[in-house]
């Protein structure tokens, strides 16, 4: 259709036609022979120009087609592999190689950052081989990497370097970090294979849907100082929810990480369309959570229960290690001492702005998070209900010891 309208437009508007008009019908004897050649040379070749103008943008058009189509299969070949990620996962694990480099065994452990020795290995039990962790922006990311991963393997690889002082030269990560992106990266999923495929702890945390928006509010919006609440909601940015997804995706960032796709999102207000996002897409995310090995809780973290539990599984000795406050960051540490690991909380270095204790969001705004984050907020409530059901396997089984949904365990020493 384009095209057509094109010529029709060249018909009207072009030189060509313009000169044609201006030649009468007939030509006055006072007009010398080779003019009346030549004009009708420049005709033919203006002619001859905008014919092939048009061919070129047919063209153009059909290999804009074709890429689209290309595009678009490969999406879709991508998006059939993807669905049976979390089959794959459980599969690799299950076929896991022997662990050359398990902590415990001849290779020393110290933590990359601080040099401290890593967590003592429990009795008759074997530590994973390594650990392969998702950072979502905002929920517990640096309290993962250097409170638990650092202190039980040592080094923990970030895609954009960090190394500590004592991380290992050779770069022999024992375990990664990932951040930045989703499972419809190949390089995540790639990742996510090899890391099963050592038996490695499988993990990621999430954090109630709106406290992690209004955190990054005042991190990296630096709160109302800087900006409103709906500037800062309408500068969300996820990327169109492959590769691109950072810090500042507000809307259904969780489902979005998981979901195993990239590609377009649904049109807001569409029937089974959820701020953007297909309600689908919380089914995929789902299941790819379903094959890692722990999704943890953001506000249970620094709960006794959670260190307990997961002591069984990672095969460690909580430790108290000397370790002077003159020698860390960490201004508000009741001791000279730190836990070996530590599931406390751990600001991120940097950021804008504190978001102060007391201060609360408008109605308005609240609202808008709500909304924006329908999908998220079933999948952290799905999380949660698997976590506490963890949770009560533990020594804290009773109606008092364990955390309720909703609430954010505070009882904690800032070691």
């Amino acid at each position: 259709m384009r095209a057509v309208l094109y010529v029709a437009w060249l018909v009207v508007a072009s030189p060509a036609a313009k000169f044609t008009q201006a030649v009468p019908s007939r030509v006055p004897s006072s007009v010398p022979p080779d003019a009346l050649s030549n004009a009708t040379a420049v005709s033919r070749r203006a002619r001859a120009r905008d014919e092939q103008t048009v061919r070129r943008l047919a063209r153009k058009e059909t290999g804009t087609e074709h890429l689209e189509g290309v595009a678009a299969w490969v999406r879709q070949r991508a998006g059939g592999e993807q669905e049976d990620l979390a089959k794959q996962i459980v599969e690799l694990r299950a076929k896991a190689s022997k662990c050359k480099d398990r902590v415990g065994l001849r290779t020393p452990c110290k933590h990359q950052n601080n040099g401290l020795p890593c967590a003592p290995v429990a009795d008759k039990c074997a530590r994973p081989c390594g650990a392969f962790s998702v950072k979502l922006y905002g929920a517990a990311g640096c309290t993962m990497r250097e409170g638990v991963l650092m202190h039980l393997w040592g080094s923990a690889e970030a895609p954009a370097g960090g190394a500590g002082r004592y991380a290992p030269k050779d770069k022999g990560w024992r375990t990664s970090q990932v951040e930045g992106a989703s499972f419809a990266d190949p390089r995540w999923v790639a990742g996510a294979k090899s890391w099963a495929s050592r038996g490695a702890w499988l993990v990621t945390v999430l954090r109630e849907p709106s406290s992690r928006v209004w955190s990054r509010y005042f991190y990296d919006g630096g709160g109302p100082a800087a900006k409103t609440e709906a500037a800062w909601l309408e500068s969300s940015n996820c990327g169109g929810g492959g590769r691109g997804i950072g810090n500042r995706c507000l809307s259904n960032y969780y489902v979005r990480t998981f979901r195993g796709r990239g590609g377009a999102d649904c049109d807001a207000g569409a029937d089974g369309c959820e701020a953007g996002v297909p309600r689908s897409d919380l089914k995929s995310a789902k299941a790819l959570l379903e094959a890692f090995d722990d999704v943890l809780v953001s506000e249970w973290l620094s709960h006794p229960s959670t260190s307990e539990r997961l002591a069984k599984k990672l095969c460690f000795v909580p430790t108290l290690r000397d370790f002077p406050r003159s020698k860390r960051p960490n201004k508000k540490a009741a001791v000279d001492a730190i836990v070996s690991p530590s599931f406390l909380v751990k600001r991120a270095p940097g950021g804008k702005a504190r978001r102060p204790a007391d201060w609360e969001p408008s109605d308005e705004a609240r609202r808008r998070v709500a909304e924006l984050n329908t999908l998220d907020a079933e999948l952290y409530k799905w999380a949660a209900a698997n976590e506490l059901e963890r949770l009560k396997a533990t020594s804290f089984d009773d109606a008092a010891g364990l955390p309720r949904f909703g609430e954010t365990w505070r009882m904690a020493v800032e070691f």
